[in-house]
């Protein structure tokens, strides 16, 4: 695997990235921009007309020519219960893939995201797991989801069907810094009801909240011939229990958190990650989509984990 990250090119991966597709959960929009006045020394400012604000939300994110984007990113998969200090469950890490393009006006990104739950001491893939909450000895469901369809954005917001859902961000500068805070919440009927799956469960609405925040160079941003920043972001998400921690209809949530980058080159990405995804998945790199049609953590979890809950 190591002799094959040589043949990746650096131009491959400069031509690569996403937002992470765990914002793209049904129900969420993102909104209408407050821009504050942003310069560089050079005096480059960020034109407040909704075109150049367009331009530069998807060059950060994405690339403004065809490509293929690289996300890395690792953190931990929080544990909170009422009354309850938080509690650190598992080390997470991951890849965020998606394909840009442009139609007309608009840019359509299709993402491909895998990952996995890892040991607190040593980050390795988790096998098994006790949870802390139950002290029951669980296997991990790992995640890989996206696929099947895009996401497409216009200079309005993000087109759902024929409704156009304005974006939810805003932009902040500090001194050379520049970043963009991204946010949305969602709720929606869980496809694994109670009565079915009293034990993965967590009741019959899934609720999620969901902040990002991706920092760049005002160089970067306003570079012309430049179609991708270099970025690093921040993400947060908190969502009702995970089906494979089996905490059922119990109070309390779970909370996401890691850091990431867009990958500028494949040496970027830590062995335990190539190592991962040449086990589950040895096309990622090489295939533009790595599979066909669409996964989803909880459509995923229904096949796979045959219902022996009653």
């Amino acid at each position: 695997m190591k002799k094959d990250r040589k043949n990746i090119s650096r131009r491959s991966f400069l031509n690569t990235s996403t937002a992470l597709s765990f914002a793209a959960i049904p129900g969420i929009g993102l909104a209408t921009p407050f821009i504050p006045e942003i310069k560089t020394k050079e005096s480059a400012t960020l034109s407040s007309s909704k075109g150049e604000i367009f331009k530069s939300h998807i060059r950060l994110m994405g690339s403004l020519k065809p490509a293929t984007i690289y996300n890395w990113f690792s953190g931990h998969l929080w544990g909170i219960l009422p009354g309850e200090a938080p509690k650190p469950l598992t080390t997470l890490q991951g890849l965020a893939k998606s394909n840009w393009k442009k139609e007309g006006n608009n840019y359509t990104k299709e993402s491909f995201d895998l990952g996995f739950f890892g040991d607190l001491e040593t980050g390795k893939v988790l096998d098994t797991w006790k949870n802390p909450y139950t002290n029951e000895i669980i296997e991990p469901f790992h995640f890989m989801y996206g696929g099947g369809s895009n996401t497409t954005y216009t200079p309005d917001g993000i087109l759902s069907g024929e409704t156009i859902k304005p974006y939810k961000e805003n932009w902040v500068q500090s001194g050379e810094q520049i970043w963009l805070d991204e946010y949305g919440s969602a709720s929606f009927k869980n496809p694994l009801q109670p009565e079915e799956w009293p034990i993965s469960s967590a009741g019959e609405q899934m609720h999620f909240g969901s902040s990002t925040t991706y920092v760049t160079d005002a160089k970067q941003l306003f570079n012309p011939n430049i179609d991708s920043c270099e970025q690093t972001f921040f993400w947060t998400a908190i969502n009702s229990w995970e089906p494979w921690l089996h905490m059922g209809q119990k109070p309390g949530f779970v909370m996401w958190r890691a850091t990431g980058k867009k990958i500028v080159d494949i040496s970027e990405i830590p062995d335990s990650m190539h190592d991962y995804v040449s086990k589950v998945q040895p096309n990622y790199f090489d295939n533009e989509q790595p599979w066909k049609g669409r996964r989803s953590t909880y459509t995923s979890y229904k096949e796979e984990r045959k219902n022996n809950e009653k």
